[in-house]
């Protein structure tokens, strides 16, 4: 056959139908396999990444709870703020914040000696095996875990035991009475009590004896208003003469206090408008409840204020919360408190204060409006004088005295000791 032949017979050769269906399937299936193959190339690229990004982070979190001081979840110590503490566990968010830095010998409370009381003290910030004297105790009674078994020294340059020294380790810390304990059970101690532990034995053991004015001025001014000093050591025997003698009034003192009406209205103990009355009235001041005068002999910080009378407080001590009937003149938690004893300080909780206070400041009130109504506690401790007694260390307790009710803290004050105090103020 020749080659035209040949080449005319296969040109007249035509598919079948069923062989056009064969054919058409398998160019069809050809392109679905490359597309699936072409995809599955594609996710396995992009899944290797993601994949091991997965496996870094994991492996960072399992090495980050193996960390010392991490494992279970636990914050090592000093991490949050100023907080001291060992271990928090599972601690929130809204969980009370650990109480440090204190600790209870026998029946009187101590707190750390912040810097600005041991400068004014003229204490060195180093502490010295010189400055050390005979054991005191061991600590028993503390919130603190870190403090618990450690050993309490008198600190000599203090005179007395109003200041001593803890050591820890090596070195040796600073802690500054805080309160007697019958004081938070709303009485106190005897004058005398107060005396001794600030190394107070007699009037030749006292330097001077300041008298402090407490006034709106002052406190916007931040200094001390001093209107009187007694010097000489024929006064000082006289001052020793009358105070060392005074003994715990605490209940005459609450009888007084809630029973007081003032002299200039003695029908009426609250200033209140009449309820009819359109009267504008005036923002109290920051930490003060309307138609609430402030809490008298509340002796605590005015972000820390509690008003209420028999409502339920914390314990100061230990981890747990106890709920029990307070009067209103409950002392505060001892953290961050001053030494001193019963001293005024501004409602403005953003000023500074060197101590304690029975607060009876009756508020400013401005043009064109009426403030809230004080009442007779807060009449009763108005104008109140700092009575702050130093002794020949230059270590320092200060007491208020309340004019208006004869009280000096909770002692009742008699005519020739006032008039003795009033004859010593400029």
């Amino acid at each position: 056959m020749k080659k035209e032949d040949l080449k005319a017979a296969f040109d007249q050769i035509q598919p079948g139908p069923d062989a056009e269906k064969r054919m058409l399937n398998k160019i069809m299936n050809y392109k679905d396999s490359r597309k699936e193959n072409t995809m599955r190339t594609l996710n396995i690229k992009r899944l290797v990444p993601v994949l091991g990004l997965v496996i870094i982070i994991a492996g960072s979190l399992l090495i980050h709870n193996f960390l010392p001081g991490r494992s279970n979840g636990n914050v090592p110590e000093g991490e949050i703020g100023d907080i001291q503490t060992d271990d928090l566990g599972d601690a929130r968010e809204d969980m009370a914040v650990p109480i440090t830095n204190q600790f209870r010998l026998g029946d009187r409370h101590y707190i750390i000696l912040h810097d600005e009381l041991r400068e004014e003290f003229g204490f060195t910030a180093q502490v010295t095996e010189d400055d050390i004297g005979k054991k005191i105790a061991d600590i028993q009674d503390t919130p603190d875990p870190s403090l618990e078994g450690l050993e309490v020294y008198e600190y000599t340059p203090a005179g007395g035991e109003a200041v001593v020294a803890v050591k820890r380790e090596n070195s040796y810390e600073l802690f500054n009475f805080f309160t007697f304990e019958s004081y938070n059970n709303n009485q106190d101690e005897d004058a005398a009590v107060y005396l001794k532990l600030y190394g107070i034995n007699g009037p030749e053991d006292i330097k001077t004896v300041q008298l402090i004015e407490y006034t709106e001025q002052s406190k916007v001014e931040g200094k001390l208003n001093v209107v009187g000093e007694i010097t000489d050591p024929a006064d000082i025997q006289q001052f020793y003469g009358y105070y060392s003698v005074l003994k715990n009034a605490s209940d005459k003192y609450f009888e007084k206090l809630f029973g007081y009406q003032p002299s200039s209205d003695p029908g009426n103990v609250t200033t209140d408008p009449a309820p009819d009355m359109d009267i504008e009235m005036s923002a109290p001041d920051a930490g003060a409840a309307p138609d609430a005068g402030s809490a008298p002999d509340t002796d605590i910080a005015p972000d820390a204020v509690n008003t209420a009378v028999d409502t339920p407080a914390q314990a100061s001590y230990g981890g747990t919360t106890v709920d029990e009937p307070v009067a209103q003149d409950l002392p505060a938690v001892a953290e961050d408190m001053p030494l001193n004893l019963d001293e005024p300080v501004s409602s403005d909780s953003s000023a500074s204060s060197s101590g304690m206070m029975d607060m009876g400041d009756t508020g400013n009130s401005q043009s064109g409006s009426v403030p809230p109504s004080q009442g007779s506690a807060g009449d009763a401790l108005a104008n109140p004088i700092g009575v702050r007694i130093y002794n020949k260390n230059g270590v320092y307790y200060e007491t208020m005295y309340y004019r208006n009710i004869g009280f000096l803290s909770r002692y009742e004050v008699s005519k020739e000791f006032a008039d003795f105090l009033a004859s010593h103020m400029r």
